[in-house]
Order: C-alpha cells, then sequence, then structure tokens
C-alpha cells in the first residue's frame, strides 16, 4: 500500500487496484482547481469593493438600500431584504443621495474611449524587421556562402527581400484587422474602459474560435442567375469579459499569465445548450444528460451584481494544462512525443465534463487581458474611479443630508405644550384655526403661557462650505479636472493658458494610455499575429514581423491638439498671421475623426461658384463698388486736367506781369499793396523791384528827338527806329 496522487489517499497498487479513470481524474481535477480560484479571489477582499464601487454608481448605500426599486443592484436588493428592511418604510431623516461619482465615472471612460479608439487610425501596426547594416567583409562572406556574383547582387537580394516582408506585413495586418472588426473591436474594448474605469478592472477575451457565417453569390455562367449561399468558417474572435466571471490563478500576483489556470464562468440557456450538440468537439452524451438535469440550483462563486435567471444554465470554460493521459482519455489526438503536460481548455457544465481539447494557441498563452485602471500591489485587479472617489462621495452624501435635517429642523419651531392642554380632536399637530382645551386639572394658571415655540438654528452656510470642499477634492483625489467634463472652470482665456491646461488635464490619461498599450493591445495583437502564423492558409502574410503599438499616446496627444487647432483657426481670419484657414479646419475634421473631403467644395462647385452669383445683393453691391472705382478715377482725371490748365494759365499770367513790372517797375509795389489787401501773403520777403524809391513814383522818360522812321536817330542801325516806341507785338491793353 503506496499513498499516490490520485485523490490525496491511500489508494492499493497492484494487480488488486481498481483502473484509473483517467476522465473522471480530470474532472476532480478541474473542480478542485475551480475551488481554489473562487476561494482566493473570495478572500482578497476585492469582491466586497466591487460592491461598494457598483454601489456608488447606482448611489446606494446603507441609509437608502430598502428605497430602491427592485430593478436596481440585486445584492443590494438581497442584503436589505435579510436585513429586515422594508421598502416604503418612511425614514426618520434624509436619505438623499447627492452622486457624484456616477457622471464622473462616465466622462473618464467616455474621455478614454473617445481617445485610444479612433475611426480613422488603429492604435498598432505591424511591421517588417529592419533591414540589416553589413559591413563590406561580412558581405563578401555572404555573397560566398550564398554563391553570388558579387557583393552588389546581395544588397539587392536583401532589399528585395525587405521589400517583401513589408508587402507580407501589410497583408498580415489586415489579416488580424479584418476578425477584429468582425468582433465590434471597438464596442467591446469600449465596454472594458468603462468597467475598469468603475470598478477598477476590465477583461477582455480573445482570440477563440467563433463560427462565422459568411454569405456569399454565385452566377451561373448560362442562365446568369444569382444564388445566394452560406458558408461557416472557424475565425478568432474578441469579446468583452464581465469580471465578476472570470476567475484567475490566486497565485499569480499581478499578472494573469504568470499563473497555472483561469476560469470562466458564463450563463446559457437551453437553446444555447441545443446548438452545442452541432460541434463534433462536445460530449454529446454529456450534453444530454446536462438537458436532463436541468440547471444545477447551486451556483459556484459570487454571483454577479446582476441576478440571472433560475432557467440559465452554468458553464465554466477551463485553460490551463492537463496531463496527456487525461486529454487522451477525452478522445484528444495527440503526437507520440507529446509532453506530460499539455495546454488545454476544458469545459463543465453542471459539473459534467463536455468538452476537453487542446488550447488553440499553441503557445499556451490564456486568451485573457486585464485592464487595471490603477494597479494594486501584488493583484491583477486596479482601483478605479469610483474607488478613488469614495471618501469624498461619502463626505458629499453626510453633509448634504445634514443640511437636509438642518433646513427640516429649522424650517418649523419646536412646540412644547404645558401639562393639562390637549387638543379637541385628539391629535397634536398644528394647523390654523385648531382648538386646544385646558383641563380642570390644568397646572397653567395663564392659558396664555401654556404654548411655547423654539426655533433651531440654521446652519446652511457652515455646512455648504463643507460640499464645495467636497466637490474640490473630488478633482484631486481622481486627477479627473472639471474641464474633462466640459467645464472650463478658472482656465485662462489666452491662447498658452488654454494648451497648458489641456496639457495638465490629459497628464493621467497619457499614463492610462500607456497602460492601454502594454497590458491590452501589445499582447492581444500579439495572440492575433501567433493564431495567423499557426492556422492562416495564405503563406503571403508569414514571415518575420514586429508589432509596434504607436498609436495610443499619440492619439492622446492628437486630442490636446485639438484645443489649439481651434483657437488657432479663431486666429486665421487676421491676415497678420498668414494662416489658411481651409487647411485648419481640414486638419480639424481630421483630428474629429472626419474626411475633410465629404465637407470641402470640389472644383466644379468652386468654377460654377465663381461663374454664378449665388446673392443678389452681393452682386449689386460689387456693381456699385465697380461703379464708384470708374467714377473716382472719372475725377481724378478730370481734376488733373484742371490742375494742368489752372498751371498753363497762371504761368502765362506770370509772363504777362514780368513783361509789364519790366516796362513799368512801379507797377510792382502797387500790385503788391492791392494783393495784401485783397488778404494775400506775399512768399517773399524782399520785394521783387529793389530800386523802389518811392510809392507811385515813375521816373521820367526821355524822348527821342528824331521821330521819323524814315530818318532814325542812329544811322549805323536804320532799322532800329521802325519799331521805336512799340513795347509788344499785339494790343495787350497797356500803353506805354
Amino acid at each position: 500500500m503506496q499513498a499516490t496522487a490520485n485523490n490525496g489517499g491511500v489508494q492499493p497498487q497492484g494487480a488488486d487496484a481498481p483502473p484509473i479513470d483517467d476522465r473522471q481524474t480530470l474532472l476532480q481535477n478541474l473542480l478542485a482547481k475551480r475551488r481554489e480560484a473562487i476561494a482566493g479571489r473570495a478572500g482578497s477582499g476585492i469582491e466586497e469593493e466591487w460592491t461598494e464601487d457598483e454601489e456608488h454608481y447606482q448611489g446606494i448605500d446603507d441609509a437608502n438600500r430598502a428605497f430602491q426599486s427592485a430593478n436596481m443592484l440585486y445584492r443590494s436588493r438581497s442584503k436589505a431584504l435579510l436585513s429586515g428592511q422594508q421598502q416604503g418604510q418612511q425614514p426618520t431623516r434624509s436619505v438623499v443621495f447627492l452622486n457624484i461619482t456616477r457622471p464622473y465615472v462616465d466622462a473618464a471612460s467616455a474621455r478614454v474611449a473617445d481617445m485610444l479608439l479612433p475611426t480613422d487610425d488603429r492604435a498598432w501596426e505591424i511591421k517588417a524587421t529592419p533591414l540589416p547594416t553589413l559591413s563590406q567583409l561580412q558581405l563578401t562572406k555572404l555573397a560566398e556562402a550564398m554563391r553570388m556574383p558579387s557583393t552588389e547582387a546581395v544588397q539587392e537580394a536583401m532589399e528585395q527581400q525587405a521589400q517583401l516582408a513589408q508587402e507580407a506585413a501589410t497583408k498580415m495586418q489586415k489579416a488580424i484587422e479584418d476578425p477584429l472588426v468582425e468582433s465590434n473591436w471597438h464596442g467591446e474594448v469600449r465596454q472594458v474602459i468603462e468597467d475598469a474605469a468603475r470598478c477598477g478592472s476590465g477583461v477582455l477575451k480573445g482570440p477563440f474560435p467563433v463560427m462565422r457565417t459568411v454569405r456569399m453569390t454565385r452566377q451561373d455562367p448560362v442562365t446568369q442567375l444569382k444564388t445566394q449561399f452560406k458558408v461557416d468558417e472557424i475565425k478568432p474572435g474578441s469579446k468583452r469579459i464581465d469580471f465578476w466571471n472570470f476567475f484567475p490563478d490566486p497565485a499569480c500576483g499581478e499578472n494573469i499569465h504568470a499563473g497555472s489556470f483561469t476560469f470562466e464562468r458564463e450563463y446559457i440557456g437551453k437553446r444555447q445548450i441545443m446548438d452545442l450538440l452541432k460541434d463534433e468537439s462536445y460530449d454529446r452524451a454529456e450534453l444530454l444528460a446536462v438537458l436532463r438535469e436541468g440547471p444545477a440550483k447551486t451556483r459556484e462563486g459570487t454571483e454577479s451584481v446582476y441576478r440571472h435567471g433560475d432557467d440559465e444554465f452554468e458553464m465554466w470554460i477551463f485553460h490551463g494544462h492537463c496531463m496527456r493521459q487525461q486529454l487522451a482519455a477525452m478522445g484528444v489526438e495527440l503526437d507520440e512525443g507529446a509532453e506530460e503536460q499539455l495546454p488545454a481548455m476544458a469545459v463543465m457544465i453542471n459539473d459534467r465534463l463536455v468538452k476537453a481539447v487542446l488550447s488553440p494557441l499553441e503557445s499556451g498563452e490564456f486568451p485573457y487581458d486585464v485592464l487595471a485602471w490603477q494597479r494594486r500591489p501584488g493583484m491583477p485587479w486596479g482601483i478605479g474611479v469610483s474607488r478613488q472617489i469614495r471618501t469624498v462621495q461619502r463626505m458629499l452624501v453626510a453633509s448634504t443630508r445634514a443640511m437636509m435635517d438642518n433646513s427640516g429642523l429649522s424650517a418649523a419651531p419646536q412646540v412644547v405644550i404645558s401639562n393639562g392642554i390637549t387638543p379637541v380632536d385628539g391629535v397634536y399637530t398644528l394647523r390654523p384655526g385648531k382648538l386646544w382645551r385646558a383641563e380642570a386639572g390644568s397646572d397653567v394658571p395663564d392659558v396664555t403661557k401654556a404654548f411655547a415655540s423654539f426655533s433651531v438654528t440654521s446652519v446652511q452656510n457652515e455646512l455648504m462650505n463643507i460640499i464645495n470642499f467636497a466637490l474640490k477634492m473630488a478633482e484631486d483625489t481622481t486627477g479627473m479636472p472639471a474641464m474633462l467634463q466640459g467645464i472650463r472652470g478658472d482656465a485662462p482665456q489666452t491662447l498658452g493658458g488654454m494648451q497648458m491646461q489641456n496639457n495638465n488635464a490629459t497628464s493621467v490619461l497619457r499614463r492610462l494610455a500607456k497602460r492601454f498599450d502594454d497590458y491590452m493591445t501589445r499582447p492581444h495583437i500579439q495572440r492575433y499575429f501567433d493564431w495567423m502564423m499557426s492556422y492562416s492558409d495564405d503563406d503571403n502574410i508569414k514571415g518575420d514581423f514586429e508589432i509596434e503599438v504607436r498609436a495610443s499616446s499619440a492619439l492622446v496627444e492628437r486630442d490636446a491638439q485639438q484645443q489649439f487647432l481651434m483657437s488657432l483657426l479663431e486666429a486665421s481670419a487676421n491676415p497678420v498671421y498668414d494662416l489658411d484657414p481651409a487647411k485648419l479646419a481640414a486638419e480639424l475634421c481630421r483630428g474629429q475623426r472626419l474626411d475633410p473631403k465629404n465637407f470641402q467644395l470640389t472644383e466644379e462647385q468652386k468654377a460654377q461658384r465663381a461663374q454664378q452669383s449665388q446673392d443678389p445683393t452681393l452682386q449689386a453691391k460689387a456693381q456699385l463698388l465697380g461703379a464708384q472705382a470708374i467714377k473716382a478715377q472719372a475725377d481724378a482725371e478730370r481734376a488733373q486736367a484742371l490742375t494742368v490748365g489752372a498751371r498753363v494759365e497762371a504761368q502765362y499770367s506770370a509772363v504777362q506781369t514780368a513783361q509789364v513790372i519790366e516796362q513799368i517797375p512801379g507797377t510792382a509795389t502797387t500790385a503788391d499793396a492791392l494783393l495784401r489787401s485783397a488778404g494775400s501773403i506775399d512768399m517773399d520777403a524782399a520785394p521783387i523791384v529793389p530800386q523802389a524809391s518811392g510809392a507811385g513814383e515813375v521816373p521820367p522818360v526821355e524822348v527821342p528827338t528824331n521821330t521819323n522812321p524814315l530818318t532814325p536817330a542812329n544811322p549805323a542801325s536804320p532799322a532800329v527806329g521802325m519799331q521805336a516806341g512799340i513795347e509788344t507785338q499785339a494790343d495787350d491793353g497797356v500803353r506805354s
């Protein structure tokens, strides 16, 4: 007799030992591991915190638990009924719950999902490994090894190989993106982010085999008729898992992949089990036995906060390592050189083992990823916004309820009645015109002193200060300023101030974006890459690639840049900045995951707009401006012509005046006096004719003695006397 590891007890050995049922042994091992996972999670205390976070998100606490409707959290309703509280019981104090947890959680999850899940971009990229740079000696040795004529041929072959690898990487990226789109990647990850913001942890499963139905059409070459048919094929998929239904190995630490196994709980109906009968990988006899038994009455593990139907079956999915002979007993086909322990996946319903197969991933990695909003030391679960704001929420609820209680007490006075004073109607309440009776044995000598009232002091302002303090602390404890909720607060109006506050507001989101890259995107896409390398029929997409997670942090930066671009769009109206509003608007559209081409005018529309006037008012205004411009040009030309004529006339007058002054110098003084009397200002200080001896004096003129033109006075020049006495050629009205 020796102790064996079958069931932990002493078993008979040798020929008398009963045959070992490997199938039953595998089932018992799985049930033992499940109990271990359930007890480990319950003992960690995380489930109590999840319940509190869920309750605060719904606005439930011990004071108002009994007054919630039946469609609220199931466990909170059960706790209220078990504690003996009855719905409809009137509370003696205020039970108002001023919920700020829900808006903070919703704002945080919506903001993160909006930045990390863009519709026009992805947070990952498949890239080929870079081309190595070799020395001349290495190229020479490689050419000899490859039997190539020269090192240039080796370099060219390497470049061609790199180009082919890049094309294969692009095809691999499309091959991975296709099942993600079919699995509604954005919708599933958005729910994971909401779970992480609410309770600190979100679980994403994938890739796992999913039966997809592809609809195709075929056209008959003879009749030209099109026929539609369906093709079922197995593809990888991803989905969000409720963290209440996920049980990792308690010894995994902060990384679930460091553990030995994981369990997933799922609730399915009778119809879904009947659909499983069509899958050959399931044990048909066990499934039929499950249908005959019906749903188990006892449920394993802590139930979710939402109650599932009594007619639903509890299904457990196991991922971990199993013994080779146990898998063989389940009908799993194994290679001859298989190891003793192999990565496997098993399914149990009603504690019946209905399926056991090898893990779809050859690496044996679990198809789960856990996103922790804020890490917890030694645990894979995180801390969410609801837990961060819990203390502030309790402060706010307590101060609000105190304010409501004080308001109710101070609104009406407290009335004291002496002995022997009774109401006529027998009801001790105050109302207008009510009658009171003083009994015969009353100890009140004066009925005016039978009543006394006291007012409770109102402390509304003091309590309001506590409420404002709690609201301010909510931003500091969560790291989510009010600006992320659409409230500007004290943000400066300047462009630099707004940019500074945007950077500060997104600092927490940058940290979460890096966690999203490291713990969700990279391992998830890596498993899809391994799946494609193992199961894809297209060898052209396979190669030595690397996964670059590059977009999450960049997307956070792009979101912050949107605020800066909005400010630039306003500044582009000023021509001083030399900014193009059309280009800025296009960049803003790209930042909002919109194609700017959907909003911009085409070249034909621009030409039509230039030819056709769409607004008669603008056309009339343009014509008026054109007519005014023409009139202004004509006025300028006319003014220029008048100016030239005035100048010519002035020059002619100046010449005539100069001739008169030259002949009669005395007229200059008289002319200056006339101009001064008319208000003119003499621009020259000195007189034009400096020889003026007196005002109006005319020097004597010498009269020639010989006036006969036939006998001139100068015999040497007979022609001089011909025009003697003639000052001008034409009669200008001046006589000498």
